[in-house]
């Protein structure tokens, strides 16, 4: 994407509008950092300006990626609500309508493709940002080597809780906001990416085929792992 500064809102919604296509999670739009901190500036002044609600409607799928860049860019730490409310209206009579119509952006792209669908509109919308977030591009490559020492790994449960312990930081924290069952389904399925890169028997549109509940970036950026060198394969049987 351009530098977010030399444009405005309306050309960044409809930039990603044009993207959801080609995307599976909001993440794989790789968004730098300036772009997102331009993107909040014009959300929060939408949100201060605006004069109708259909002015935020318009441009919820653009609120939903800044939520999920906010993660991944943000303060560690941040609680959600202090997120999400930083550029939406959340008074008594507008939280939940405006909750409803972030939820509904996902719906409506097709990314709600993790089937999330908890009664509180609140739980619901954090888990989806957070799974968009995913793991970030600066802990990819840590990420790639620690789920590398468990590739033969067969007790489950004592792997789900040293992986998650290993994590760095930031993606802690993101995962943090998913509930136990989507966190472990995530590790398992990232574990189960690293090996089938690693053992090399699949090219890249086999790879997307088979892993469809992982981001397009999380795996064209395990490949790189693996020809860059990067892996130390330690393989353990317990």
């Amino acid at each position: 994407m351009s530098d977010g500064n030399k444009i405005n809102l309306l050309q960044m919604q409809k930039y990603f509008e044009g993207q959801m296509e080609r995307i599976r999670t909001i993440s794989d739009l790789e968004l730098s950092e300036n772009d997102f901190k331009s993107l909040g500036v014009k959300l929060r002044s939408l949100c201060f300006f605006t004069g109708s609600e259909n002015d935020i409607e318009d441009f919820m799928l653009s609120i939903a990626v800044y939520s999920s860049y906010a993660l991944i860019y943000g303060n560690v730490g941040s609680d959600f609500e202090s997120i999400v409310w930083m550029v939406m209206n959340n008074s008594q009579y507008m939280e939940r309508m405006h909750l409803a119509m972030l939820k509904n952006v996902y719906d409506s792209y097709g990314l709600n493709t993790f089937e999330v669908d908890d009664a509180d509109l609140m739980t619901a919308v954090r888990k989806l940002v957070a799974l968009h977030a995913g793991i970030p591009n600066c802990d990819k490559n840590m990420f790639y080597d620690i789920l590398s020492d468990y590739l033969s790994y067969r007790d489950v449960a004592t792997m789900l809780a040293e992986i998650y312990a290993r994590l760095p930081e930031r993606s802690r924290y993101i995962y943090g906001f998913m509930d136990k069952a989507e966190r472990e389904r995530m590790i398992l399925d990232s574990r189960s990416l690293v090996n089938d890169v690693v053992d090399g028997l699949l090219d890249r549109s086999e790879l997307v085929e088979k892993h469809s509940t992982l981001s397009l970036s999380l795996i064209d950026r395990c490949l790189m792992w693996n020809e860059t060198g990067n892996q130390i394969i330690r393989y353990r049987v317990y």
